[in-house]
């Protein structure tokens, strides 16, 4: 549920005073600043609360809290042909219906809600000649010069194929990619990273030279101009601005949901089955969004509904739980990882993050964490946008006074004995540090996919001394895991009475999906070894080459190094893995894992429609994840690669991620391209799924 869901008023004056101040600040920050002051769930709370509160007390004032088109936003230089309007929210199914019932008979447009920046961006004679921010949506300022400054803005082209001249209204963001990209340059140029793509852009839009690459890009949401005049329909517009080179909020949209989901809806029962869509895949989405955009298709009933002061009646916006929260950072816990490598985890004053309660959250490694300046009792932004675990991204605003310095461990928290700090990522290299961690990666979907086994009955199989590899797994039985307690006994639990049996339900249902394991396709298996420096493309790109697990073990580091992607580097530890992995191997070998790759029936193999070709996968796929995808080009005849290349033969680009500039690669070297949508429809007809 959202945070501004059933919001309590303030009813002392005095606290509403305050929050009100507190409102204008943050606004002002979310709108013209690089660092927020609260996050995005904790305003659409603080400003619910004061909605309702002047609802109840219609003498309080809020100072345009809930009258201004963008509240707390300065204005500019730059006035409006017309007022930028904000939208009206809604957080519930009810909310949604009740608008809709409001509206005529006809379409109902439904996108994307892009957690960007609004601007307005004029174009005469097919030439970019202003752009604008919304401001406080009278006027705004002038940001012509940096959204035509090299490289410019992806799909906000500075000229247009024919001599339009209108006003185009969308979306500046930040891509998954234009993020880290950011991110990665800010803090190489000195300066801290910054919380999340949306104050990234209004922090960095408004500088004409911020000393280093800031990556953008655009998407129309509306327009007006030459030849629009003539089409009703807001799709039709859409369409028209698409075919001029731009990207659209609609064409992210289509691009994202499931094929069938219906973005042009009749009611509200079509209406709220596509909200529903783009939540379902808003974890896998590449561009930031924080809801959906409801709108009335038709201008004619456009014009009907009308405005009010500050936003159109004919559209509503529907807000998500957010998907970022402010927390305090309380302690760093270490762990050790299947491969050794030294993983961090904080832990977190509670805080709710895309609808679930966070205390613990992942950190990245040591030199970013002091280069954050994180210690115990920082501020930090927690993150679960696109991430099944919550992670911190960055120190968060300014900081208490009293934050106590984290100095990093020098010793393994279970072996103790001295880490390996050589590199940036640190490493343990006692084996059996890293052993729970070994199998809970090995039983997970993209490899074994053994529901059920994750680290607290894999510690407690390992306490119990039933498993000392990830081929003892193979052997357990139902019996023998049923009767292991757990949590871990070696653990400190408050109540013993919590402590339990596996219970012969969850041991049954643990030994099925080991059995089923073994069927798993040879990548699969190279990939549950744990070797280091491998993972899941590796082990794809081993299979397909050496064929039998047998080929692969006799391989030498040469051989191994040969394989593209590969290199000398890991070709040694892949070596090395293996020798070390001899007797794991052969017991897996015997408890009747697959050791050849999948072959096709001879005269097959050929007329699959990749066969023999490299194959690179960018962005989304419809109802495949990343690996699911990689897989099926495999079996569908490919080699798959991570990068474009003079040796790519095929590109296949799906919606977001590094799309975009793996596209103008394909195009440049003459690469042939296939939409998402038409690799999702290869892999149903040729692997019936």
């Amino acid at each position: 549920m959202h945070p501004a869901t059933n919001p309590v008023p303030f009813v002392d004056r005095a606290e509403f005073d305050q929050a009100v101040t507190e409102a204008r600040a943050a606004g002002t920050a979310y709108h013209d600043g690089a660092e927020p002051l609260m996050s995005d769930g904790d305003y659409d709370l603080l400003t619910a609360r004061i909605v309702a509160t002047v609802q109840l007390y219609p003498d309080r004032h809020s100072h345009g809290i809930t009258t201004d088109i963008a509240a707390g936003a300065s204005g500019g230089t730059v006035k409006h042909t017309a007022p930028m309007l904000s939208l009206d929210k809604a957080t519930t199914p009810e909310e949604v219906a009740k608008f809709v019932a409001e509206l005529a008979n006809g379409a109902i447009a439904v996108e994307l809600k892009l957690d960007g920046m609004a601007v307005s961006v004029t174009y005469r004679e097919g030439r970019l000649v202003q752009a604008a921010t919304r401001g406080d949506g009278t006027t705004g300022d002038d940001v012509t010069a940096q959204v035509t400054r090299e490289p410019g803005i992806a799909c906000l082209p500075a000229t247009l194929p024919s001599f339009w001249s209108g006003v185009i209204r969308g979306e500046i963001y930040m891509t998954d990619a234009d993020f880290e990209s950011a991110n990665t340059a800010r803090v190489a140029f000195g300066k801290r990273a910054f919380v999340n793509p949306r104050n990234a852009v209004a922090g960095s839009i408004r500088k004409v030279d911020p000393g280093y690459p800031v990556p953008m890009s655009f998407a129309a949401y509306t327009a007006a101009g030459d030849e629009l005049g003539g089409f009703d329909s807001h799709v039709e517009r859409m369409a028209y601005l698409k075919s001029m080179g731009f990207t659209t909020a609609a064409a992210l949209t289509a691009a994202a949901v499931p094929p069938g989901t219906p973005i042009i809806c009749n009611d509200d029962e079509e209406v709220l089955a596509a909200i529903a869509a783009i939540g379902e895949c808003r974890p896998r989405l590449t561009v930031p969004i924080d809801g959906v955009v409801v709108k009335a298709d038709s201008r004619i009933e456009r014009t009907r509904m009308g405005t009010s002061s500050r936003a159109p009646r004919w559209a509503l916006a529907y807000k998500f739980a957010p998907d970022q929260a402010f927390s305090i950072l309380r302690e760093i816990k270490v762990s050790v990882g299947r491969t050794g490598r030294v993983g961090f985890r904080a832990v977190i004053d509670p805080v709710a993050v895309g609808g679930t309660t966070i205390t613990l959250a992942s950190v990245h490694n040591v030199t970013w964490i002091l280069g954050q300046g994180l210690g115990i009792g920082s501020r930090v932004a927690v993150s679960r946008a696109g991430d099944v675990i919550p992670r911190i991204v960055a120190a968060a605003g300014t900081q208490p006074d009293d934050v106590i310095e984290w100095t990093p461990p020098s010793n393994c928290p279970q072996c103790e004995q001295p880490l390996d700090t050589a590199s940036e990522l640190w490493r343990c290299n006692t084996p059996s540090c890293s052993l729970v961690a070994w199998l809970t990666y090995a039983a997970s979907r993209d490899v074994w996919d053994v529901d059920g086994l994750g680290e607290e009955i894999a510690g407690a199989l390992v306490d119990a001394e039933l498993v000392r590899d990830v081929a003892d797994l193979l052997t357990l039985d139902a019996a023998r895991i049923a009767a292991v307690q757990y949590p871990r006994p070696s653990e400190a639990v408050a109540d013993t009475a919590s402590v339990r049996r596996i219970g012969m339900a969850t041991a049954e249902k643990l030994v099925t999906g080991i059995a089923a394991a073994k069927d798993q396709p040879l990548a699969r298996h190279i990939t549950a070894l744990g070797i280091p420096k491998t993972g899941r493309s590796v082990g794809r790109w081993l299979a397909a080459h050496f064929q039998t697990l047998d080929a692969l073990r006799a391989a030498t580091p040469d051989e191994l190094a040969d394989i593209h992607g590969i290199g000398p580097e890991k070709a040694r530890s892949i070596y090395q893995g293996l020798r070390e992995r001899t007797d794991v191997i052969d017991r897996l070998i015997a408890a009747g894992i697959a050791t050849q790759a999948e072959q096709m029936p001879t005269g097959q193999a050929e007329a699959l429609p990749l066969a023999g070709k490299k194959v690179v996968i960018t962005g989304s796929i419809p109802a495949l994840n990343r690996n699911d995808a990689q897989e099926a080009a495999v079996r569908l005849g490919a080699t798959v690669s991570g990068s474009v290349s003079a040796k790519t033969d095929l590109v296949v680009a799906g919606a977001g991620g590094s799309t975009r500039s793996k596209l103008l690669k394909a195009e440049e070297l003459n690469i042939e391209t296939m939409t998402g949508e038409e690799f999702a429809a290869l892999h149903n007809k040729f692997l019936g799924r």
